[in-house]
């Protein structure tokens, strides 16, 4: 087998591992987020708008270390960098999240749906679903540097 096809069976190899990571890790994250701007929203009564970057910078934080300590774990890029450009990807990621998010917010009343706080994890999911693939690449290939 030559170097380039070693290189691209390990890439893949890689691709196999850290894709079902980082989604479980998503997952884990949408969980956060979700259920803190719900409890913001509900619980406190925080504007949907206002209740979504605190919960977004908790699971932005969480996931971060879960990331780094599994999905990208032959990283060598040192920590505090790593963290640097994560949350410039994640800046990037929250861009589509949140502006597909509004967007539901905004939309939902002329399709017939109340943005009430118990839409609100639909609509946070469909802001994390749209920037999974943003923020994937990005950690990928800017953050850790795989």
């Amino acid at each position: 087998m030559s170097v380039e096809n070693a290189a691209s069976v390990g890439a893949g190899r890689g691709l196999e591992r850290q894709i079902p990571l980082f989604v479980a890790i998503g997952a884990f994250g949408y969980i956060v987020d979700a259920s803190v701007t719900y409890l913001l929203a509900r619980k406190f009564g925080i504007d949907p708008f206002l209740a979504r970057p605190p919960a977004f910078a908790l699971a932005t934080v969480l996931n971060f270390a879960l990331n780094r300590a599994l999905t990208f774990s032959h990283s060598k890029t040192a920590l505090l960098p790593a963290f640097v450009r994560y949350v410039m990807v994640c800046g990037a990621g929250l861009a589509v999240n949140y502006s597909v998010y509004a967007l539901c917010i905004v939309v939902a009343p002329s399709v017939g749906l109340a943005a009430t706080p118990a839409m609100l994890p639909l609509f946070v999911a469909c802001g994390s679903g749209v920037a999974m693939f943003v923020t994937f690449f990005g950690f990928r290939f800017f953050a850790f540097r795989v």
